[in-house]
């Protein structure tokens, strides 16, 4: 897997597009043996707490890379985000991501029982998100109120049309290079197990799936919505014209991110 350690590297050393909010703190925090950090802004709603999951195919990504950007949607949505560096593939291939998670988010719950636990990630962040709310089924807990998942990978077989023919518009992502990342974070587990796309989801939360039309993943979103639809009656699919592949992070302040986060603001009620 030395091309993916690659891409960590050089994922996790590449300069930020712009600078955080200059309101929002940032405090390091262990929960459940995972490194957290706490982003707060000033004057945050005194009953919600949002859970943020980044994405960079389940195996780069961390505070270095993301930091920036979650600073904004805290600032903008007005709510403490807990940032969760879950373990990342393919040293700690699935489901030791979900696991990490689904630990914090029980403590979450357990410990703030009438706060409102929003989930938001983009990405295999959100892929993760999905996932997670099927072990959080499994395992009897609350589900999270809301969830949003922007540009969100969900076929890890990476088998939609979409894949093919936004190649050329898609600068971000390419086919071989999610069957990469696939490998890594499956490790022995076959795709029936650990691709979302397969997942058992008898429920599901309230859920916003936001996408940009020049993705090869867009129809991930198409495909993820049409199913989900029938399960959670507050459903929404959002896709932006002409936007590429988890656009929030590379321009925050570029007015399709500025609508997308009042329309992040608008679904969870912030």
């Amino acid at each position: 897997m030395e091309n993916v350690f690659q891409f960590r590297e050089s994922y996790d050393q590449k300069p930020h597009p712009y600078a955080p909010s200059p309101t929002v703190s940032i405090t390091q925090r262990m929960i459940e043996g995972v490194t957290c950090y706490w982003f707060t802004p000033e004057d945050p709603s005194p009953d919600r707490i949002i859970v943020y999951l980044h994405g960079g195919g389940f195996a780069a990504g961390s505070i270095r890379t993301h930091g920036n950007m979650v600073s904004h949607f805290a600032n903008e949505l007005r709510a403490k985000t807990l940032f969760v560096e879950y373990a990342l593939a393919p040293e700690n291939p699935y489901p030791a991501g979900v696991n990490d998670i689904v630990k914090v988010y029980r403590a979450l719950a357990e410990r703030y029982p009438r706060y409102q636990l929003d989930l938001i990630g983009d990405s295999a962040g959100a892929s993760l998100i999905i996932s997670t709310v099927g072990e959080i089924l499994h395992l009897c807990l609350p589900l999270p109120d809301a969830v949003v998942l922007i540009s969100p990978w969900v076929s890890l077989e990476c088998d939609t049309p979409s894949m093919e023919e936004n190649a050329a518009a898609d600068h971000t992502l390419n086919k071989g290079m999610l069957q990469l990342f696939a490998r890594a974070y499956t490790g022995s587990a076959p795709f029936e197990v650990s691709s979302p796309k397969k997942a058992s989801l008898p429920q599901f939360p309230p859920v916003l799936v936001m996408v940009g039309t020049n993705e090869v993943l867009l129809d991930d979103s198409k495909y993820f919505y049409n199913d989900i639809k029938n399960i959670q009656s507050k459903s929404r699919l959002s896709i932006y014209d002409d936007q590429p592949h988890s656009w929030l992070k590379k321009d925050i302040h570029k007015e399709a991110s500025r609508r997308a986060l009042a329309e992040i603001a608008e679904f969870i009620g912030a």
